[in-house]
């Protein structure tokens, strides 16, 4: 209940800004529904459809969206990398500690917590990729670059922890070339890194091989790295 009042708050002063940018034709349809705080519609221009905005007026702040929901897509997938890396190492840590009933116990809960945040990401990004889908229609004469393009929709095959696909890969390479070409004919074989592991953020001309540098460090070594 705290937490709804918390929410209903923050609400209240968004609602009572909006007629600072939003248009007052916009403002008469933009009419607040009666339902609870957590799932209230903020109205942005994404909640609008394609001819209301175009009738409204609201092409400046739905550019203005696209790009601000652009980096919120790379900030979630930022913190979901980080939140699958520490689900991975914690799950090797429990492995190591499951004889002792405590630290068992504890580093259940540990990768349960971890687990909450992988989820909590996953579904922010989902939303956040949901909006920028409606936006779409006017982003070929908006985006000057197209860093953007690297987006993709995010599925829960592609939330896989890198310590897992790193793991099979190594079990394929036991296994040997043949046993894994036999297997891909079946349509099985080695997971593909997904999409998420791939991403750059920053592509500079001496980071192109981060990953890769990354995934062998593991590899070799075993220590855990946040990336």
């Amino acid at each position: 209940m705290e937490a709804r009042r918390k929410v209903a708050r923050g609400l209240e002063t968004w609602f009572a800004a909006l007629p600072d940018f939003l248009p007052s034709d916009a403002l008469q349809e933009a009419i607040r529904s009666d339902t609870t705080p957590e799932k209230e519609i903020l109205r942005l221009p994404s909640d609008f459809s394609d001819e209301a905005r175009a009738r409204l007026g609201l092409d400046t702040l739905a550019r203005i969206e696209f790009e601000l929901r652009c980096g919120q897509l790379y900030d979630a997938l930022a913190k979901l990398r980080q939140a699958l890396g520490l689900k991975s190492f914690l799950v090797r840590r429990k492995h190591h500690t499951a004889n002792t009933q405590g630290p068992l116990l504890r580093s259940e809960s540990e990768v349960e917590r971890a687990g909450r945040h992988v989820r909590k990401w996953v579904e922010v990004y989902q939303r956040g990729w949901n909006a920028l889908n409606i936006l779409k229609g006017s982003a070929d004469r908006w985006a000057a670059d197209s860093s953007w393009k690297q987006l993709q929709e995010l599925k829960e095959s592609d939330c896989v922890m890198l310590s897992k696909w790193m793991d099979d890969h190594r079990v394929w390479r036991e296994r040997g070339e043949i046993a894994e070409a036999v297997a891909a004919e079946k349509g099985q074989g080695k997971i593909e890194l997904p999409w998420i592991w791939k991403m750059q953020f920053q592509v500079n001309e001496g980071d192109r091989d981060e990953l890769e540098d990354v995934v062998n460090k593991w590899s070799t070594d075993g220590k855990f790295t946040l990336i």
